[in-house]
């Protein structure tokens, strides 16, 4: 509960200057993550509401090929089980087994965005068009995937590709192309964006360990970090080994940065008088509101907008004669009338970032236009690039430091990041009230400047029919199945020759104009290889890691799981890399059963890579 600002002395200990706060590095996010936990108690002006619960439930659906489609779905708040709504589904290729040994993860759907009509892919050409008409929707469309977990490194050389096209081919043909192809192309990349992040939003809520988890905890790892790294613009190129270690350090990092601006925030607010409330889905603090009583409208006081982004409430006759929505708290015995004034991430690097502004229901939306337009004009209109200009490189450098030290939002990815996350928490948190949902809702719809995007409103019915053509999708002997049949066959061949060999595979079938192709095995046949295959990869990846910690390996692992990924390895029959990284397992370890193991497991490693 909120409590009187008398109390507010009890926390002056902790404060400390803010523009120091802004400027520090790790160590001092590091700081705040152990502070938090002292001023959850110490701030005065806080509202601490219980950890949210999240109604997420997950339902497999089986395909006869062998795989499943895990989807996850949304409760909506008031609502039962009839109003749930599909937000987010993975394929799960398990080669029609149980053993999670050789499953894999593949595609990953989301269903809160429809694919976009042509005529809104033609506004998403217009250079300066910041806006989202109600175009139509493509709805009850096949859905694409957002993601491919085993080809991230796809979308990275895609991405490269085109950004040279766009340098070399379409900019030199004057301003009209160049504007109109690099706003068709920020859009397509701010969508897809919004998919990952938004993917990312629910799935950061699943834990391995909760009876109706449909993953395993080495699943949930990888589902978050690749989502999380499809983000980076070189994220899809990290190896499956390194996947732990990049987890670690993205959940430390979002951790440290939302407790940084959770005191940040909460410092502002107490400094200017108002009252501080976050909220956030599960345990995790990721949005906060900032309120004032009204009877302290007409105070005489100073204001300190820095940080905050929004105008003194204390002399708006606005606020004096407020008529939109508010609450009241019981203080100390006496009813307060509280009028909410702005709601910010907590996710954003550094600062906390406005989202809503209450009183100027249009600022956030504005800011964010002319941070469109001014990269627009410089990169679309006049054709500045910063790798071709350097003296513009430094400039923007420079600026975009010191401006992000003084609070400025200067990352786009980061921005179009917390826009997505926020509508999911909207959708999903239960404690959030009513009539304050719709208001932040009509405020959020404003920040809507991509073409290709869809209303916050209609999410629900594009989930539900965005899902129901999945399934058509999935049931067709033509569709899914036949894709992954090809995918398993792409997977084969890609275990079983080098990259040369692909790449001459490749151009021999665009040289025949596609009378040459890659053999494809019988699906009997085609399963065997390719479940012998996963669990090789599934053993080489695990002795991998065993190797990477150190010597002595007994010591950090348990000898039975080594020898039975050994044994695993040796009965595959596969060759010399195995047999390299048999080796030097046997090397790092001195238990004499452990040696034993891997000297049988090299003799037929041996003779598998004789055969």
């Amino acid at each position: 509960m909120l409590k009187h600002p008398s109390q507010a002395k009890a926390c002056s200990t902790l404060e400390v200057n803010l523009q120091w706060e802004v400027m520090s590095e790790i160590d001092v996010m590091r700081w705040y993550a152990l502070l938090l936990p002292i001023t959850m108690f110490a701030a005065p002006r806080t509202v601490l509401p219980p950890p949210t619960h999240v109604g997420l439930r997950m339902e497999v659906h089986h395909l006869d090929l062998g795989a499943e489609l895990v989807t996850v779905f949304g409760q909506l708040p008031g609502a039962g089980v009839a109003d749930e709504i599909p937000l987010v589904t993975v394929l799960r290729d398990t080669l029609g087994d149980t053993d999670p040994d050789n499953d894999r993860l593949r595609y990953v759907w989301v269903h809160t965005s429809a694919p976009p009509t042509l005529l809104q892919r033609g506004a998403a050409f217009v250079p300066f068009f910041y806006f989202r008409p109600n175009l139509g929707k493509n709805a009850d469309h096949r859905p694409s995937p957002a993601l491919d977990l085993k080809d991230t490194a796809n979308p990275v050389f895609t991405g490269l590709a085109e950004s040279l096209t766009q340098v070399l081919a379409l900019d030199p043909n004057g301003a009209l192309v160049r504007s109109s192809t690099r706003s068709y192309r920020n859009n397509a990349s701010d969508l897809q964006r919004q998919k990952i992040s938004e993917a990312l939003a629910v799935v950061r809520e699943l834990e391995p360990d909760s009876t109706n988890s449909a993953f395993n905890e080495s699943e949930l790892l990888e589902l978050k970090t690749r989502l999380f790294l499809a983000e980076l613009p070189m994220g899809g190129l990290v190896s499956a080994q390194r996947l732990p270690r990049a987890y670690d350090k993205e959940h430390t990092r979002l951790e440290e940065t939302r407790a940084h601006n959770w005191d940040l925030l909460r410092q502002r607010a107490e400094a200017n008088g108002l009252y501080f409330e976050p909220f956030g889905l599960g345990e995790s603090q990721t949005h906060a509101l900032l309120w004032i009583a009204r009877d302290e409208v007409n105070q005489k006081r100073s204001f300190d907008a820095q940080f905050l982004n929004i105008a003194n409430p204390y002399d708006d006759l606005q606020l004096a004669n407020w008529t939109g929505y508010t609450t009241w708290q019981n203080l100390n015995g006496q009813a307060v009338e509280l009028i909410p004034l702005a709601l910010y991430s907590l996710d954003y690097p550094k600062v906390p970032l406005l989202l809503a502004d209450f009183r100027a229901a249009h600022n956030p939306k504005r800011s964010e236009m002319v941070r469109h337009a001014a990269t627009d004009a410089v990169s679309g209109v006049l054709g500045i690039s910063k790798w071709g200009n350097w003296p513009y490189l430094a400039g923007s450098v420079m600026f975009n430091f010191v401006t992000t030290r003084h609070g400025a939002a200067r990352n786009r990815v980061a921005r179009n990041n917390a826009y997505s996350e926020v509508r999911e928490w909207l959708a999903l948190d239960p404690k959030l009230d009513p009539d304050l949902r719709r208001e932040l809702e009509k405020r959020l719809e404003l920040l809507s400047i991509n073409p290709l995007e869809a209303s916050i409103a209609a999410e629900a019915d594009i989930a539900r029919r965005q899902y129901a053509a999945l399934l058509k999708y999935a049931d067709d002997p033509n569709g899914l199945p036949k894709r992954i049949e090809h995918d398993r066959n792409a997977e084969l061949i890609a275990a079983e020759h080098s990259l040369k060999a692909r790449a001459g595979m490749r151009t021999a079938r665009v040289l025949s104009l596609g009378i040459y192709s890659e053999p494809e095995l019988p699906p009997v046949e085609l399963l065997a290889e390719l479940d012998r295959e996963r669990r090789a990869q599934h053993y080489r990846q695990f002795l991998e890691t065993v190797v990477a910690s150190g010597p002595q390996t007994e010591v950090v692992w348990n000898t039975d799981r080594i020898k039975e990924a050994v044994n695993g390895l040796a009965a595959s029959g596969l060759g010399t890399r195995s047999a390299q990284l048999v080796e030097r397992v046997r090397n790092m370890t001195t238990d004499r059963d452990t040696r034993d193991v891997c000297d049988r497991a090299l003799e037929n490693l041996d003779v598998g890579a004789g055969q």
